[in-house]
């Protein structure tokens, strides 16, 4: 998207975990906010943390954003919504692999230091809770769960706004949607949503694991200098 519609693109679900603290903050609030913005002024304090948390930005993909699509609509009307569809297994096949990399047992103990990583099991607990709040269930637990967003979608944006996209397909329906020439000379980006998240959790594993090794090597140094201060005072 970067290379048709000229500007930086959004991944909610990167940078809600592992981008700017500032963008972790707003996403953790518009989590928070939109199961129960219910009143005229919640919903108004919703539309604005989405514009300032998309601010700068031609489009947003990935949870939490694709639960928010009527919302995001709302504060963007002229907008359009390209869902990107696959073959329901492989689909499931990430579902599961991403899951499987945010709920490992080690994972808030690792991040506890972190700025903004820390918040990662509150994040889980609220992107649960938003899943049950659009879907009607808090984990998407088979290949169906697939067709039932895709039903979703159908039933709350506009037949005019709504466009189906494969990736597989590559470059020309996408242009055509978009109303833009296809690039030439340039191949299009098959990138990898695993590789992607892999990335990242692995960054803040690695920086988990030294922040510990600093705070433990910090606790080793006042405990000795403390003891050693103890026992001269014992001395004299």
């Amino acid at each position: 998207m970067e290379i048709l519609l000229d500007g930086p693109p959004h991944d909610s679900g990167i940078q809600s975990l592992g981008g700017p603290v500032r963008e972790q903050k707003l996403w953790l609030e518009i989590m928070e906010l939109a199961p129960r913005a219910k009143t005229l002024p919640e919903q108004k304090k919703l539309d604005y943390l989405i514009a300032e948390v998309l601010d700068g930005y031609t489009c947003t993909s990935d949870i939490p954003a694709v639960l928010l699509t009527p919302e995001i609509l709302r504060v963007y009307p002229d907008a359009i919504v390209i869902a990107t569809t696959r073959d329901p297994a492989p689909w499931y096949e990430s579902v599961l692999f991403m899951k499987s990399m945010t709920s490992k047992w080690y994972i808030p103990f690792i991040v506890f230091w972190i700025p903004g990583a820390n918040n990662l099991p509150k994040w889980d607990r609220l992107r649960q809770r938003m899943t049950l709040w659009r879907m009607g269930y808090a984990e998407f637990e088979s290949e169906t769960c697939l067709a039932d967003h895709e039903a979703h979608l159908r039933s709350v944006i506009p037949p005019e706004k709504l466009f189906w996209f494969r990736p597989k397909e590559g470059w020309e329906p996408l242009c055509e949607i978009l109303g833009v020439e296809v690039p030439k000379d340039k191949p299009f980006p098959h990138s990898n949503s695993k590789e992607d998240a892999s990335r990242v959790v692995r960054q803040i594993v690695v920086t988990g694991l030294v922040m510990w090794t600093g705070v433990i090597g910090a606790a080793g140094c006042v405990s000795w200098l403390a003891w050693n201060g103890w026992g001269r005072f014992m001395i004299g």
